[in-house]
């Protein structure tokens, strides 16, 4: 099992409905209505921040790959 699919069981039912629709918006780099930045220190990240939930991800050929997902400080571990 993913570092991915681990956040998203820690999630209530909601929550993870939620977040699947955004994971899938970050797919087709449907990015406008986000906080969207680029990481400092990492050339092609970006993270996506929804509350106290951040998600990093890389932008390769018109499409969005999802690298971690995490509460805030946990998800920059291991990149």
């Amino acid at each position: 099992m993913d570092r991915i699919q681990k956040f998203l069981l820690k999630l209530d039912r909601d929550r993870r409905s939620i977040y699947m629709e955004i994971f899938q918006d970050i797919r087709i780099l449907n990015l406008g209505r986000y906080d969207v930045q680029p990481l400092k220190g990492f050339k092609g990240l970006f993270r996506l921040r929804k509350g106290k939930i951040k998600i990093v991800f890389t932008k390769q050929n018109n499409m969005g790959f999802i690298v971690n997902a995490d509460f805030r400080g946990g998800v920059y571990k291991g990149i």
